[in-house]
């Protein structure tokens, strides 16, 4: 007797016993039960292979898409904010406090963006493009805190979000959601800038079937807004396709590729308190990013599988002078071997080999190439029915040619703990690493352009390493909770430094070691006959330098920039019938330190979302209110926050 484990996010997991005999094909018919609890789903980002999220070791948390179109986000990086340990800092997604202000998109990001986990940071800033697949397309995301290098390589040392993208469907399905929206007034009345109506509109489409062994599934977006400030108005265009070939019984061909045209300006510091939606800069820009990727999976036996993948990766983002002049997208080109082998029925082993090719050209940082490779493999060893061990080693090394060479060896062990029903104890130890990209080294600017920006080819890797304890508890089908504590410590981080206090004038350094700890809580629950849910979380942290380093004007125990001391959220919903009413408050404490302006004066944020539901047949209709109170806070310096803003979609599948 064998048993057959299905899962899908959103639905209780279902186990059924399976009498499967020799040369014969067994029919089962199975149900799964919608519920709020994500800890029996099936991932992949905590250990690069399909494991149950409740014997994870790692710290991971699910975000399926009906929570993404509940809240009818149009980013991916806006959506991630309900995660506990999640904030956004401008355009940099900050996990438990490793991530803090990117100033025109300089600096890579400690975060490795990942889609249906082929890695998508540009080649030659080593950031995160949060624009390029529309939120429509995402089947779930899956995002582990902490360093991830031994799984992922150069990039995760903060944490990972894998975007999994939606499978082609069995039968014709056509799907859409049109959304428009506008701006209020400012409520101060002095940052009146404009006499137009200030708008927002954004269409998606999609088509899906299967032809034969051929799926396909094709998407189009289009978002314009005019923003609610000065030249801060955007209008772009994604295209997505999909396509899983099934090659046999036992192997398939799945290929993805997205495209998308951003026409936009740049927002960067207001023109004066009293003027805080205008500003001098007037740079406009017009680029294209495309990312593919080929993936073949095959299972030679029950024991032995391969997948190998071939991917490219073309974006531009950040850096707004000169830079449809003198810029073009640097290109990514990667391959990775992997092979996942079952030795015996308790140890499951996973062995691959990583390369990729960074090619960057550029007028402010030159002609240069890099190569990595990375060999790494991984063992999750189940002691017994309650005791489960993962530990893995990788090797990076990255060379950019005809200069330097970087390597790094990453070790990670974890072990979950299941002492009794509903109840299982985590703990993870691992080091992450992130090469300096070729932008941070090389970036230097001429004497007239906006910002002045100096070269620092000397920058070393930045490391951390992690330390994460958790307990992750399930009180019947309803409620579950999860906290964890856990400690991060970086070295050599790099960060972008103001050089000239009277100008704009920069240079990206190495900073000395730094530390962030904290408590991350969250609580899930529903009642009711599931017509009243919550969901609440809640982060605690202190970060701050573990060492002074006098040239940058650093102190020892001085906070980190950008980064709060608390970050929560409180969901409630109520749903009657048809109807469904929610509501998302999120409190963030001020920033103890940032980087350009220490004297501007820093407040919370205290933002509150209103959304109402109603559903007939496969049409949906929401109204939503974004910062209801219109409540004015920046995150960075001399930037205002988004104003309030009224929107109505409608959304349906047919």
């Amino acid at each position: 007797m064998q048993h057959l484990q299905i899962s899908y996010v959103g639905y209780a997991t279902n186990v059924l016993p399976v009498n499967v005999r020799q040369d014969s094909t067994s029919v089962v018919l199975a149900a799964l039960q919608p519920t709020p609890i994500t800890f029996s789903q099936v991932i992949v980002t905590g250990s690069r292979q399909a494991e149950d999220l409740n014997f994870a070791a790692n710290s991971v948390s699910l975000m399926s898409s009906t929570e993404m179109r509940r809240r009818d986000r149009v980013r991916i990086d806006e959506a991630l904010q309900i995660i506990p340990g999640v904030a956004q800092v401008g355009e940099n997604v900050n996990i438990r406090g490793g991530s803090g202000y990117s100033l025109l998109g300089l600096g890579g990001s400690r975060v490795l963006m990942l889609i249906d986990d082929v890695p998508v940071l540009t080649s030659d800033l080593g950031r995160a493009n949060w624009d390029i697949l529309p939120v429509t397309e995402v089947e779930r995301v899956e995002v582990l805190k902490g360093a991830a290098s031994v799984l992922y390589g150069s990039g995760g040392i903060s944490g990972v979000v894998n975007i999994i993208t939606k499978q082609p469907s069995s039968v014709a399905k056509f799907a859409f959601r049109q959304n428009a929206g506008l701006y209020s007034e400012p409520s101060v009345s002095e940052w009146d800038w404009t006499d137009r109506r200030l708008h927002f509109y954004r269409s998606d489409v999609s088509y899906s079937n299967t032809f034969g062994r051929v799926g396909i599934r094709l998407a189009a977006s289009r978002h314009v807004s005019t923003s609610d400030r000065q030249n801060g108005d955007f209008r772009r265009w994604y295209f997505t396709g999909k396509s899983v070939i099934a090659l046999d019984e036992t192997s398939n061909l799945s290929i993805f590729l997205t495209y998308s045209r951003d026409a936009r300006g740049f927002f960067v510091l207001w023109r004066s308190q009293d003027r805080a939606l205008e500003t001098t800069l007037t740079d406009r820009i017009n680029v294209d990013g495309a990312a593919g990727s080929a993936i073949y999976n095959k299972i030679f036996s029950p024991v032995l599988s391969l997948k190998a993948r071939l991917s490219y990766n073309a974006q531009l983002i950040g850096l707004p002078f000169n830079l449809t002049k003198d810029f073009k997208p640097a290109l990514g080109l990667s391959g990775e071997v992997q092979t996942n082998w079952l030795p015996h029925v308790n140890h499951n082993i996973t062995a691959g080999m990583d390369y990729r090719r960074d090619i960057v050209e550029a007028k402010y940082y030159g002609k240069h190439q890099g190569d990595a490779v990375s060999p790494y493999i991984q063992e999750t060893w189940k002691l017994s029915g309650i005791w489960q061990v993962s530990a893995g080693v990788r090797y990076d090394t990255y060379v950019l040619v005809g200069d330097s060479a970087e390597t790094q060896f990453s070790p990670k062990f974890g072990f979950s703990y299941n002492p009794f029903a509903g109840t299982i104890l985590r703990a993870s130890f691992g080091r992450g690493f992130r090469a300096p990209s070729i932008a941070e080294r090389f970036s230097v600017t001429e004497p007239d352009d906006n910002v002045q920006l100096r070269s620092n080819p000397e920058l070393e890797p930045e490391r951390s390493t992690l330390l994460d304890l958790g307990i992750r508890q399930t009180f019947g089908d309803n409620i579950s909770a999860e906290i964890s504590v856990f400690s991060n410590d970086y070295f050599d981080a790099i960060e972008l430094l103001q050089v000239n206090p009277r100008g704009l004038e920069f240079q990206l350094r190495n900073f000395p070691r730094t530390r962030i700890q904290g408590l991350e809580s969250e609580i899930k629950f529903s009642l009711w006959r599931d017509r009243f849910g919550v969901l609440a979380n809640a982060t605690w942290m202190d970060s701050h330098y573990l060492k002074a380093e006098p040239a940058s004007r650093i102190a020892k125990d001085d906070p980190l920039p950008y980064r709060p001391r608390f970050i929560g959220l409180f969901s409630p919903s109520l749903r009657l019938g048809p109807v469904t009413l929610e509501g998302d408050f999120r409190y963030i404490t001020r920033a103890e330190a940032v980087s350009f302006f220490p004297n501007y004066e820093r407040i919370p944020q205290k933002v509150f979302n209103f959304r109402a539901r109603y559903q007939w047949q496969n049409l949906g209709f929401l109204f939503q209110i974004k910062n209801a109170a219109n409540y004015n806070y920046t995150i960075v310096e001399q930037n205002l926050e988004e104003i309030r803003n009224f929107s109505l979609s409608v959304s349906g599948e047919f």
